[in-house]
């Protein structure tokens, strides 16, 4: 009884929205020093929240914390015992034939009426043909409708537990995996960001980047990338493959490889006489968030003095900067094209691209969509109004009553309408 109480249930229900709000102001699962740098002790925000609290009350990672799981649970365990201990025998309740013997048992109820001359055969003709549920026993009458508008919060519980189950099974059992894999490379699922404490992932499985390429918009800017990805067993068999790109990812037992990000992990030259090179290349990020790719090469110039060249792209349409060690730009080429520097001859053969994945599995994923589903049916229902009419033939008197649980005045509408009818028809 305790826990089934209404307003402990809506307690913990907005205490766990306080703390998935806390969840998504305060950004999750980042790395110590993005919490020192971004809410810093000296100037703590809104006052009082900085760092120190933050890491304390495991708000970095609020949903897999102790007292969020915890409320999670008790608010389940009120949800249940609500719905067995009231809704439940309030639904058995609904359906029970309840007559009034006492014309003075009806004048209890806001809405009643006394008639002379009414046939309650007549009353009980219009209800059928209104939709009622209509038992009649000599003198005695009692009609319902709308018994969906009863069984509505039942479901909204249920749906509301089939998410929360989803929830926890998600958090205990899901996983997520980032990985940056070079074009050509295979990959294990190994860089792990998190994972449940039941969660379990696949040893059995590698996947292949066969190739990744990026389209350009008229303007020049980057309109998608894609990766055509494939899944391989332990013994080299494709299982699965798809060209995944922004939005569109592959699905594969339960888990979910998505496309997040690119870059260009290294460059092959050929140096002279058909020596090929590969140098790899670092993503450099400017405070303006631009992003380019650069590698340097050693080299000797005329004077026997070192003199490195540095090679800087900024996609990969094929064109390459170069700049001198005191940072002048010296030239450009593009893919495939050859240029001489300090008496040798340079081409750029290929650019080796890497795509960003990440990897998710969330076990608990079709249960919290079907509980949703039944969420979103059980508020169109929920909008059913369950009704109940009494009524009571003696002598030449006629007393009906009735009650609903909502749309008050349509109902009372509807049944003087009904009387009329019956006194009309009578």
């Amino acid at each position: 009884n305790v826990l089934g109480n209404l307003k402990l249930s809506i307690t913990l229900l907005l205490v766990l929205s306080v703390f998935s709000s806390l969840g998504t102001i305060i950004e999750q699962d980042k790395l110590l020093s993005f919490y020192e740098l971004n809410y810093p002790n000296s100037k703590p925000l809104l006052g009082f929240i900085n760092s120190n609290i933050i890491l304390f009350f495991g708000f970095n990672h609020v949903y897999t914390t102790w007292w969020f799981d915890s409320t999670v649970f008790v608010f389940g365990l009120s949800l249940i015992s609500c719905t067995f201990i009231r809704q439940l025998p309030s639904l058995k309740m609904a359906r029970i034939w309840q007559f009034y013997n006492k014309s003075i048992n009806l004048t209890k109820f806001k809405l009643n009426f006394q008639l002379k001359n009414v046939s309650l055969s007549k009353v009980a003709f219009n209800l059928k043909n209104t939709n009622y549920a209509v038992i009649q026993q000599g003198p005695f009458l009692y009609a319902y409708r709308g018994l969906l508008g009863k069984i509505s919060p039942i479901i909204v519980h249920a749906s509301m537990i089939i998410i929360l189950i989803g929830s926890l099974l998600g958090i205990f059992s899901g996983y997520m995996v980032q990985e940056l894999v070079p074009s050509k490379e295979l990959f294990h699922l190994q860089n792990i960001i998190t994972s449940g404490g039941l969660s379990y992932i696949p040893q059995n499985l590698e996947g292949y980047v066969q190739d990744f390429k990026i389209a350009y918009d008229d303007e020049g800017s980057i309109d998608q990338f894609y990766s055509d990805l494939s899944l391989l067993n332990n013994n080299g068999d494709t299982v699965t493959s798809k060209t995944i790109y922004v939005n569109e990812p592959l699905r594969y037992n339960g888990i979910t490889f998505y496309q997040t990000d690119w870059s260009i992990f290294g460059i092959t030259l050929e140096l002279d006489k058909g020596k090929v090179i590969q140098f790899p290349l670092q993503l450099i990020t400017t405070s303006d968030n631009t992003r380019f790719w650069i590698a340097k090469l050693p080299f000797i110039n005329s004077n026997e003095k070192k003199d490195d060249l540095l090679l800087i792209l900024q996609d990969l349409t094929g064109k390459v900067l170069m700049y001198n060690s005191e940072k002048e730009l010296v030239g450009e080429t593009i893919l495939g094209h050859k240029f001489f520097l300090n008496g040798h001859t340079l081409r750029v053969t290929s650019i080796i691209p890497s795509t960003g994945l990440q990897i998710k599995s969330d076990p608990g994923i079709p249960f919290v969509y079907f509980g949703f589903l039944l969420l979103m049916l059980s508020v169109v229902t929920s909008y059913t109004s369950y009704s109940q009419i009494w009524a009571l033939k003696k002598n030449n008197d006629l007393y009906i009553s009735g009650q609903t649980n909502r749309a008050t005045y349509y109902f009372e509408k509807q049944l003087i309408k009904l009387i009329n009818m019956s006194k009309t028809n009578n």
